[in-house]
């Protein structure tokens, strides 16, 4: 499964590999809640570029874009990820327009069949919102992940099934909030 650089919400030092193209569909499940349409795109070796759709409850439709830069990729068990990047460059969602360094750790799990692992994101983000956040994404099966992560401001968890290697299925509370996902990655 390519991973965009985000958990929930929070970035990580995960990138969409080149060739990849990721669609996720975010949305409350009840009238009047939030949505979100997220394309993502590998760029070159290093480099990810991210759309947004964000619609907010009580706000206006707002269109943005998020761009990252992976120096180093994590060697499982061995070396973190290391990112640096810029979310909502163009400031129009709530959270605004934020600058941030990460660094995820990967971790083999060897009594879980299948080559699966834990990441745990660290980073600190700067402008709208000065913090630092912390995540981690935990398999459960092949098929299971549970996520939980820190913003500095907001605490959000989720449960994440994959039903096919390149689809996955979110469901997420944030902000009392309740969202589901539906996601997906192709290959050119």
């Amino acid at each position: 499964m390519a991973f965009a650089d985000e958990l929930i919400d929070i970035p990580t030092a995960r990138k969409i590999q080149l060739d990849d193209v990721r669609y996720e569909y975010r949305a409350s499940p009840y009238p009047g809640g939030s949505q979100q349409h997220f394309l993502g795109v590998g760029v070159g070796e290093s480099f990810e570029l991210d759309l947004r759709d964000v619609w907010n409850k009580g706000t206006s439709p707002a269109g943005t874009f998020d761009f990252s830069y992976n120096l180093l990729s994590s060697i499982p068990g061995i070396s973190p990820g290391i990112s640096f990047g810029v979310q909502d460059a163009a400031n129009l969602t709530t959270d605004g327009r934020r600058f941030y360094a990460v660094t995820t750790f990967r971790n083999d799990l060897d009594e879980l069949p299948g080559n699966l692992y834990e990441d745990v994101t660290l980073g600190v983000q700067f402008g709208t919102l000065n913090s630092p956040f912390v995540g981690i994404a935990l398999p459960v099966s092949k098929q299971m992940y549970l996520l939980a992560e820190h913003s500095g401001f907001r605490l959000s968890a989720g449960v994440e099934f994959r039903p096919l290697p390149h689809v996955a299925f979110r469901i997420i509370t944030r902000d009392r909030e309740t969202l589901l996902s539906l996601s997906g990655t192709v290959k050119f």
